[in-house]
């Protein structure tokens, strides 16, 4: 029997190929390929990983500013402006349901305030606890305003309905409305904190992987340096360069922006959300106090209850003491920090006022009484508004400083993504050509 040797032109062409690269690849000319293959892949890789990272701190940064940011304000507004609505619905009432054209001005304003929170959060793609809590208040809130507008009438009529249907209407407020509301701020302010924790955290493997492909050309440089006598390739020279140029854009840029985003958090909506809490509990107040008088007895006192609460909450000296908080928040702020003075020597200020109103009632001097709570010169009316106000200008400040802060942070981090993309091409064609040279110098 005859066996057929196989003659070297029968092995396929493809193992031959094979072949011819892994023999290449012994020799010096082709170990310094494939290294310099190996350095331009980690090379690439580790801009890659920065651009990335770099990106997806960026897309946070901006969604701070331009979406959870605002859709928290949104959600505050219309906390703001449902508790403002109670509060001049009973200051309304006293009035005998015909009010001040500036007091119906106060809770038509108020209500289309909320209104207009309520559509613009909606408008932002809401879906899930955020769709239903928006689709119970779009309910509640037009109901709200029919009890309140029959108690107007039935007050207007002389009958003690009207009490009653305000009444009704204050506790959907305390006990729908303003929970709801409450709970979708909450919401907004959780993704705020997560876009905000990750806009500011570490890129680990944007930084393990230019550590990784800067020793690795430090490595390269020096087996070079060993086996041609020569002290540099200037290729890799500048491929490292490139590198180390990156890492330091990378740290330099994203420490800014972290800086900035910080400032926002510290000095932006922590104390925002400091200053709404008092401010909340100020207009709460006002409801309360209001109610007290519209209701003459009846249910009185769970109003008084309520009011004092509020006081209580807003002059209190330890961690639950709301401007005490706000104060503790802005403490490096001087212009927040007098704001919140004032605020503080306004709710002392009611309290007496408060006291004299009641003193009024007691005696059977109604009229005098509401005079103290709805007149433009009632020491109750005056001491509100100077709280009011006080807290309102220190959040319009702080929303500002957020704002402007958050802007910072995110412009920081702009042209950045694309600056280390190209960075890591340069650093590779660097290495091709450091590579090439000495691979001529083998022909």
């Amino acid at each position: 029997m005859v066996t057929a040797v196989a003659r070297p032109d029968a092995v396929p062409a493809g193992r031959r190929a094979i072949g011819r690269v892994v023999r290449g690849a012994r020799t010096t000319p082709g170990r310094l390929a494939v290294v310099g293959a190996l350095l331009v892949v980690l090379s690439l890789l580790a801009g890659l990983f920065a651009f990335l990272a770099v990106r997806e701190r960026s897309q946070a940064a901006d969604r701070v500013a331009t979406r959870s940011e605002p859709l928290g304000v949104r959600t505050q507004e219309l906390y703001r402006a449902m508790a403002e609505a109670d509060a001049a619905a009973a200051a309304g009432l006293l009035s005998g349901g015909v009010e001040k054209q500036e007091l119906r001005e106060d809770y038509e304003r108020s209500l289309e305030t909320a209104q207009r929170a309520l559509m613009s959060a909606s408008s932002a793609g809401a879906s899930g606890p955020v769709a239903e809590l928006l689709s119970r208040l779009s309910v509640e809130i037009p109901k709200y305003r029919e009890d309140v507008a029959r108690a107007k009438a039935e007050t207007r009529q002389g009958h003690p309905l009207g009490g009653a249907y305000l009444r009704a209407a204050s506790r959907q407020m305390e006990r729908v409305i303003l929970p709801a509301a409450a709970e979708l701020h909450e919401i907004a302010a959780g993704r705020l904190r997560a876009d905000h924790r990750e806009a500011t955290g570490v890129p680990s493997a944007a930084y393990l992987s230019g550590g990784f492909a800067l020793a690795a050309l430090v490595a390269a440089q020096v087996l070079l340096a060993r086996r041609t006598k020569r002290v540099f390739n200037p290729g890799l020279l500048l491929a490292s360069l490139a590198v180390m140029a990156s890492l330091a854009w990378l740290t330099v840029g994203l420490s800014t922006a972290r800086s900035e985003l910080a400032e926002s958090r510290d000095e932006g909506w922590r104390p925002v959300d400091a200053l709404s809490d008092a401010r909340f509990a100020v207009l709460k107040a006002r409801a309360a106090e209001g109610q007290i008088l519209v209701q003459q007895g009846s249910d009185g006192g769970a109003y008084q209850a309520a009011l004092e609460e509020q006081f209580r909450l807003l002059r209190a000296e330890g961690p639950e003491g709301l401007l005490n908080t706000a104060s503790r928040q802005s403490r490096d702020d001087a212009v927040t920090t007098a704001r919140i003075a004032d605020a503080r020597a306004a709710v002392a200020d009611w309290t007496v006022a408060h006291k004299n109103v009641m003193d009024l009632y007691e005696q059977t001097e109604f009229k005098q009484a509401v005079g103290q709570v709805i007149d433009d010169d009632g020491l109750s009316q005056v001491a509100f508004e100077r709280a009011e106000k006080a807290l309102s200008e220190a959040i319009a400040k702080d929303q500002t400083d957020f704002e402007k802060a958050a802007a910072r942070g995110r412009d920081a981090m702009e042209g950045l993504a694309v600056g280390l993309l190209v960075l890591a091409v340069a650093a590779s064609a660097a290495i091709v050509d450091g590579v090439r040279r000495r691979l001529g110098e083998y022909r």
